[in-house]
């Protein structure tokens, strides 16, 4: 733009009555690094956060997909990113606390080089079975008892080493004393479909990848790993009820950003997404894909991510020992 134009530009700014300087005020979109592929449950829970996070915020936030590495990649961008409230991103239990035990050169520690700021969902996970390879399984008590009959042999499917669904099968094998057959596919999209198939007789994930498959009864689901049945799944009973009180695990995502961010931007982040969650149609989407709006302040967060990663380290390690 010339000199002239500009000069012109301002002028009439000016001439209507907006502030000094107002003209250059505008700022920049936030930016909200999603460490995973467009199309995915994690970028589909942020994107349906995103907008009303946007609006409550009345600033434009732009999703910024970083897949890779279990969300190290986009994950490390945030943490070495200024803390300036220009960019900040989306955290799962995956990444706050287990990749940190998987992998061997990490460029940031999750709970010393980010600010959490607020918790936006729960996920609970299902057991299910393809009714293809296990017709006559119908309870959690009846997969152990075969299990224990032809150990090492049952196989269960996960989304790939130490992923949730490979952790939740690690923590079911311990607390039933069973010893089974890890399948790990690229993904999770992949390992429903063996389920479905019934190459693979089950698996334990998380609900968005497996409600529609319940709900069409193409997969059969024996528990919930939530500590109370799912409001989804009301005829499903818990782990805890199905005699398995030790299998209680649950997803959950967030929100963080880069360390010294300002306390005062944290909560007016915090406050923004909380608004966000207690929207009505905001609630029941969310309810819809199996994730549960349970807001978190930047305090109450942190120290939920401090005793989640007590709970997920011997999982991870264990995961990491039989790769």
């Amino acid at each position: 733009m010339d000199r002239r134009r500009l000069l012109q530009l301002a002028g009439a700014f000016l001439a209507s009555g907006a502030a000094p300087g107002a003209l250059f005020a505008q700022k920049a979109p936030i930016t909200m690094v999603v460490p995973f592929p467009p199309g995915g449950g994690g970028d589909i829970l942020a994107r349906t956060v995103s907008l009303p996070f946007s609006e409550a915020l009345d600033e434009k936030v732009v999703i910024l997909n970083r897949p890779g590495a279990g969300g190290n990649i986009g994950t490390a961008q945030v943490a070495k990113a200024r803390p300036d409230g220009a960019t900040i991103g989306y955290v799962t239990n995956g990444i706050m606390c287990v990749n940190a035990h998987l992998y061997d050169q990490q460029s940031f520690d999750p709970l010393k080089d980010l600010e959490p700021v607020a918790g936006l969902t729960s996920i609970g996970l299902v057991l299910a079975v393809s009714p293809k390879a296990l017709p006559d399984v119908r309870s959690a008590a009846d997969l152990v008892r075969l299990a224990k009959s032809r150990p090492g042999e049952i196989a269960f499917a996960s989304a790939g080493p130490g992923t949730t669904s490979h952790l939740a099968g690690i923590l079911f094998e311990r607390e039933a004393g069973i010893d089974l057959n890890h399948i790990p596919h690229a993904g999770g999209a992949a390992a429903v479909k063996e389920v479905l198939a019934g190459r693979v007789p089950f698996l334990i994930d998380v609900m968005p990848n497996l409600l529609p498959h319940l709900r069409a009864g193409t997969l059969r689901p024996l528990a919930v790993t939530t500590p109370e049945r799912s409001a989804l799944l009301p005829e499903v009973p818990a782990m805890a009820q199905a005699g398995f009180p030790g299998v209680t695990l649950y997803a959950w995502d967030g929100i963080a950003a880069p360390k010294g961010f300002d306390e005062g931007e944290a909560m007016r982040l915090a406050k923004a997404a909380e608004a966000a969650l207690a929207d009505k149609a905001v609630g029941e989407r969310l309810l819809r894909m199996g994730a549960e709006p349970q807001f978190r302040g930047p305090a109450d967060f942190k120290r939920f991510i401090d005793t989640e990663a007590a709970k997920w380290r011997p999982l991870a390690l264990m995961a990491r020992a039989q790769r």
